[in-house]
Formats: structure tokens, C-alpha cells, sequence
């Protein structure tokens, strides 16, 4: 396994990217639009004929509500700075997108497949940022955020949600509705911005929405049936990992140590367990994946970012106490993320939730993966 590890780590170093890319309810019949993998010996197979309609296509638990079946995701943004912790509502998201921002900080994206597991209380909520929104977009999710980017000559938050006509719910619009501010604590109000899974579900109705997903591969990743075990796409390149390293920047460092117990992932932020404000419960995943793609700094005057999502690029994959290298890419500005193993399937991770970190590549050296 050592010398597995190391030939990751190798890899991971030495390719260049050099590859270039020329809804919570539905009131009526849903249908099951996403992909759950099972294995079988040493082949991963897609079937879905036999599989419960309540799997949820991000986690591979048969856990959704009713209304979820066949919905589109909903996809919150959210604040990272230290003001804004511990957030509430942490520990729940299926997936968790995390990114640089201006400024050196990283704000979040948290995505649900299902509305009903948005707690009472999730945030704080903050203001879009345009890498975010064409995410969002590529998995037809309802977009939820508290202001936007827009600088006049550059395509931001803003101009973005309208160019790609994303179905959003904007708390500059729907404060004191469908938003409100935490009362709880003594920081300035743009770090209690908070909604909840019922308001979102209420804004959506009265917005006339559609929740039914009509776009086909949204998912990021195929992901097994929760019981089932996963059999890596190229056991060759595997090696252990019981806790990785990523850089963002100096003041955002996370560490996810592997619990075998649990086989879960603590996320740890600078060297300080991630909670949930709402129930102080750590953050914990099965799988996390690290992007690396360059991020430049816009002329903006105020230090916007752009990540380059026009490349196919380069990460890691890590779960169950081992890690191996990946591919992604995404399909133009409204397309989906994909994730592909080093033999070219399409990356299946284990059930559970998955935290995805678009890290810099100036920062890819940083990297530590530790046996």
C-alpha cells in the first residue's frame, strides 16, 4: 500500500492539465431520474429497475420523502468566515461544495436531494458567487442565496442567474419571508442570515417552481447502495489514507481524519473539528474529493475569483481509509460536474455524504495524504 500511495501522490504531482473542453415536490407521478450503483465481483453495474424509488441519488440511502422522488436538488450557499461559525445546519447536506472566494476566505454550496432533511435553521446564508451558480445549474437545482457578485463589465453572480435562467430564491428579495436573521448571537447581522427547509419549500410553491428533474446525469458521481462496498475502478493506484490535507489558502487549511469506526471523515479547520450550531454535532463524510483547477483573481477591484472549469482536470478521491487519483470536468458553463476514475468510468463513491473542495492548483503541493 505504501508504494501505492506514493505512485498516487506522484501522479498527482507530476500530470499537467493539459486536457481541454473545446426539485423538492412534485405534486404529481414522480419518476427516479438518478443513477445507484451496485457492485458485482470486481465490475461496477448501474441498474435501477430493481432499486426502491426512494434512494437518494446522492447518498444511496432509501431514505427519501415521498415528494423528493424524481425532485430536483436544492442547492444553498452559505458562509464560511469565522464569524459565521459553527454553522447551523452542518452536518446534513448530501454534498457540501466548498471554494476560494475574495479575500483568501471559502464560501460553501450545501445540496440537498431532498427539501424535508433542510433543517429548521440553515445558514448563515450568503450572497453567490458565479462559479457556484453554474454548479448549480448543471445539476438543475433551485438555487438559494442572500445577494450576489456584480460588478459592472464582469459576468458575476448576478448576470450569471439570469444568462443561464436559473430558478433562484434571493433573500435580498424575500427577507422577513422566506429569510430572517438569527437573533442568538452578537455578530454583525450579514453573519446571521438564515432560512429553513419549510420556508424554501413554501417559496418554491409561491414562486411556481417546477421540483421535477427533467435533465438526465446530474449527479456528480455514481454512488453505491448504501450496504453495498464499492470496488475501486483501478485497485492498482489505491493506497491508505487516514487523513488528507488541503490548502485553500493560509487561513483555510482542512484535514479530514479517518474515523474506521464510523468510516467517516472529520473535517477539521485549521486543526479545529467543524460542528453543527444547530446541534453541535462534528461534521462528518464518507467521501471526499478534492478538484484541483487554477483560480485567477478578476480585475474587479474587489478580488473576485474565477475558477477554470473549462479544463478536464485532475483530483483525489478518498473513502474507507483509502485514496486514489480522479479526473473531472464540467460541460461548458450550464453542463454538469462529473467525476471519472483513472480508467475512464465515471467515479462511484461510497453511500453517504461527500464533501468536494475546488482547490487551487498553485496549492496542489500542499496536498498531504497521510497512511
Amino acid at each position: 500500500m505504501k508504494k501505492n500511495l506514493i505512485r498516487i501522490i506522484s501522479l498527482i504531482m507530476v500530470f499537467a492539465l493539459i486536457f481541454t473542453f473545446g426539485a423538492c415536490k412534485d405534486e404529481n407521478n414522480y419518476e427516479q431520474s438518478g443513477n445507484v450503483s451496485t457492485t458485482n465481483g470486481e465490475e461496477s453495474t448501474t441498474e435501477n429497475k430493481d432499486l426502491p424509488k426512494n434512494v437518494n441519488p446522492l447518498t444511496g440511502k432509501a431514505d427519501l420523502s415521498d415528494s423528493a422522488i424524481g425532485a430536483r436538488p436544492i442547492a444553498i450557499m452559505v458562509e464560511n468566515s469565522p464569524a459565521a461559525r459553527p454553522q447551523w445546519g452542518l452536518s446534513t447536506p448530501d454534498i457540501v461544495i466548498e471554494g476560494c472566494v475574495e479575500g483568501g476566505i471559502t464560501r460553501m454550496m450545501w445540496i440537498y436531494a431532498d427539501a424535508e432533511d433542510i433543517p429548521n435553521k440553515v445558514g448563515p446564508t450568503r450572497s453567490a458567487r458565479h462559479d457556484y451558480v453554474e454548479i448549480a445549474k448543471g445539476m438543475n437545482a433551485i438555487f438559494v442565496h442572500w445577494g450576489g457578485s456584480d460588478e459592472k463589465g464582469f459576468t458575476l453572480a448576478y448576470p450569471t442567474i439570469k444568462n443561464l435562467g436559473v430558478n433562484n430564491i434571493d433573500g435580498m428579495k424575500y427577507s422577513g419571508t422566506y429569510f430572517f436573521r438569527d437573533t442568538t448571537r452578537s455578530t454583525s447581522s450579514e453573519h446571521r442570515g438564515c432560512t429553513s427547509g419549510k420556508n424554501i419549500i413554501n417559496a418554491i410553491s409561491k414562486l411556481g417552481y417546477s421540483t421535477k428533474q427533467t435533465v438526465n446525469g446530474w449527479e456528480p458521481f455514481e454512488v453505491s447502495l448504501e450496504g453495498a462496498n464499492n470496488v475501486w475502478g483501478d485497485t492498482s493506484v489505491t493506497g491508505d489514507c487516514s487523513a488528507i490535507t488541503v490548502t485553500f489558502s493560509s487561513g483555510y487549511v482542512h484535514t479530514f481524519k479517518y474515523n474506521a469506526e464510523t468510516k467517516k471523515y472529520t473535517n477539521y479547520l485549521n486543526n479545529k473539528a467543524m460542528t453543527d450550531g444547530n446541534n453541535g454535532k462534528e461534521m462528518a463524510v464518507e467521501n471526499v474529493i478534492v478538484m484541483y483547477t487554477p483560480v485567477d483573481t478578476l480585475n474587479t477591484g474587489k478580488g473576485h475569483k474565477e475558477w477554470n472549469m473549462e479544463i478536464k482536470g485532475e483530483g483525489f478521491y478518498v473513502s474507507g481509509g483509502v485514496g486514489q487519483k480522479i479526473y473531472w470536468s464540467k460541460n461548458g458553463k450550464s453542463g454538469a460536474l462529473e467525476f471519472t476514475s483513472v480508467n475512464g468510468q465515471a467515479l462511484v463513491v461510497n453511500s453517504g455524504q461527500t464533501w468536494i473542495g475546488v482547490v487551487p492548483e498553485a496549492n496542489r503541493s500542499l496536498t498531504k495524504v497521510t497512511e
